[in-house]
């Protein structure tokens, strides 16, 4: 379980430090406020140190470089932009123990690494906003032996999906899953080949002609089924709302509230309303949920933040702003149409 982050001078931030939940941690914050930079750092510490126990260092500033995609990998490009500002520091604690890393302005590839993680880590696993299941056939091939501009994050999810289904009947937790998935999108996953299909009794729809949101669904009912995402596992979601009706918003809360009750630790950063006060709403005494709130002050230009267990105590933030004032300027124009 991640417990905390602590950066100087990284990308948006001047200094952040963050304490987490092993449970649901949710990010809300207008754009350019650092909410996905936050959930690729904490997704690159965790699957770099899976990969192996040897040159630990290495692999982390690999991953940072392709998970990020800075101009000519350059890592130096990661460092906050401000005068003295010349390196970059942080520190994650996991499990009790820091992984710490600190590198300059001007580093390609080095950093300086400690860590003092243990070795055991589970699947992390990152879903980004664009969808990229109907893409997948021929995605991994041409990854590994081209030079493409697509962060990792889109390789990497798509090998999470092509990994076989466990063997043997699922747990009653998992079925639990699979059954709210399965009914949410109406169907389940086959695999043919490269090809992803929702299969329902009308037959076999390919992914292409597929709804975006279903495709989503789909994806995570793959993660559940292949046993990616089982206990002691870390999910970071960009946007979960993105592409997805909001009818299905309810049903998606109640998956991920259920994942984190199975032991998964999420990070979930949204834009959405809807989203939130799901989150609000089905929020009971055995959800661990925190909301974390990221702005950037008016004076300083600096981005802060504030934490709340409870999402009242989030308010004022740019997204409950921008539907109070649709509903003002609805109430308004009504009351103009009366007079």
């Amino acid at each position: 379980m991640l417990e905390k982050l602590t950066v100087r001078n990284f990308t948006a931030f001047t200094h952040l430090a963050l304490e987490f939940l092993p449970g649901a941690n949710v990010f809300i914050g207008a754009n350019a406020t650092g909410k996905t930079h936050v959930l690729k750092l904490l997704y690159a510490a965790l699957s770099s140190q899976a990969v192996t126990e040897r040159h630990e260092g290495e692999a982390f500033a690999r991953k940072l470089q392709n998970v990020f995609l800075p101009r000519e990998r350059h890592l130096g490009r990661l460092v906050h932009r401000v005068k003295g500002g010349e390196t970059c520091e942080g520190v994650i604690k996991r499990r009790g123990r820091d992984m710490a890393f600190s590198f300059s302005n001007r580093a390609v590839n080095e950093l300086e690494f400690r860590s003092r993680w243990p070795s055991e880590i589970g699947p992390a696993v990152y879903i980004p906003v664009k969808e990229m299941l109907a893409n997948a056939p021929g995605f991994r091939s041409l990854y590994q032996t081209r030079e493409i501009h697509f962060e990792e994050i889109y390789a990497d999810i798509i090998d999470k999906a092509y990994l076989p289904l466990l063997k043997g009947a699922p747990t009653q937790d998992r079925s639990l899953l699979l059954d709210m998935v399965q009914e949410a999108m109406e169907g389940r996953v086959v695999v043919k080949g490269e090809q992803f299909y929702l299969k329902n009794r009308q037959g076999e729809l390919e992914f292409t002609l597929l709804a975006e949101g279903h495709r989503k669904l789909a994806l995570l009912w793959l993660l559940i089924a292949n046993g990616t995402l089982l206990e002691g596992s870390t999910l970071f979601w960009d946007e979960p709302e993105a592409n997805l009706n909001p009818a299905l918003i309810r049903t998606l809360v109640a998956i991920l509230l259920q994942l984190q009750r199975q032991g998964v630790q999420l990070f979930v950063a949204t834009h959405s309303y809807v989203v939130l006060k799901e989150f609000e709403l089905q929020h009971t005494m055995d959800h661990a949920l925190r909301y974390i709130v990221l702005e950037r002050d008016s004076a300083t230009k600096e981005i802060t933040h504030r934490v709340a267990d409870a999402y009242l105590e989030t308010l004022p933030h740019g997204v409950a702003q921008a539907y109070e004032d649709i509903y003002d300027r609805e109430v308004q124009r009504t009351l103009e149409g009366v007079l």
